[in-house]
């Protein structure tokens, strides 16, 4: 069985400090890779435009201090290599392999993933990131028009008030950001239920979503909304932590403003 390893190629500090990084490259400006052998013979190639492109953009990030991985789109990872180009943890790739959010295949008993699908699904965090930005926009609209201050710190999370938003307009944006990545979708009464069961066997990767990726504050405005205790609130996020290893250290710091 052949396992693929992805592998990380970097710069030492002696290395980036003798190296120079050419000008940018223009249209029709060609690349040559000059390649001298033992025997004292020169080969040189002449590189396409796209891959000159890539060797471009490859050894900028060398020279700044990154490492480089370059693979085949066809490529097969693991899942700890997936959670590496993901940035998110082993447990959580494995879920959404699960879901069918991320296909794969055993090689035994391995699961491999194509790096292609790997990048797709990263594209699809991102989309989802952003439009997790623009619903945050929204919530600070919303509390304008109601009149609370943005920098206004919640006293405690309990029933709602006559001061704070509709139930359905917090929902349409906690549940807009924690369902667009997934082809299943929770609702807000599922929702409420897992965090106070702590029993989020079938919806770890939502509820992963709505800690981390939905603003502190939303968060803490459902929980109030819903009449989630903030010690309910915390010991999901804590028990979500020890189960992922997936972390907010904003909504923490929230969660410590309310201690």
């Amino acid at each position: 069985m052949t396992t693929h390893v992805l592998q990380f190629v970097g710069l030492s500090d002696q290395d980036r400090k003798a190296a120079k990084a050419f000008d940018k490259l223009g249209k029709g400006d060609q690349v040559e890779v000059r390649v001298r052998r033992k025997s004292g013979e020169d080969q040189v190639v002449k590189l396409p435009p796209k891959a000159a492109a890539l060797l471009e953009t490859a050894l900028g990030h060398l020279l700044q201090g990154e490492r480089v991985a370059v693979l085949a789109e066809d490529q097969e990872l693991s899942p700890n290599d997936a959670a590496d180009i993901l940035g998110i943890s082993r447990p959580l790739v494995v879920h959404r392999m699960g879901l069918g959010d991320l296909p794969f295949r055993y090689v035994g008993k391995h699961r491999r993933t194509k790096l292609k699908d790997v990048l797709a699904l990263k594209s699809r965090i991102g989309a989802q990131r952003a439009a997790m930005e623009a619903l945050a926009g929204n919530a600070e609209d919303l509390r304008r028009r109601q009149g609370v201050s943005p920098t206004r710190k919640p006293k405690s999370v309990g029933r709602s008030s006559s001061r704070t938003s509709k139930p359905k307009d917090v929902d349409q944006l906690v549940l807009g950001t924690i369902n667009a990545p997934y082809r299943r979708t929770i609702n807000s009464t599922d929702l409420v239920a897992c965090l106070m069961s702590r029993d989020w066997q079938n919806w770890i990767a939502h509820v992963v979503t709505f800690f981390t990726e939905v603003r502190p504050e939303l968060v803490l405005q459902f929980a109030r909304l819903h009449a989630i205790p903030i010690r309910d609130l915390v010991a999901a996020y804590h028990a979500m932590t020890s189960a992922t290893g997936e972390t907010n250290p904003a909504l923490e710091r929230a969660f410590e403003r309310l201690a």
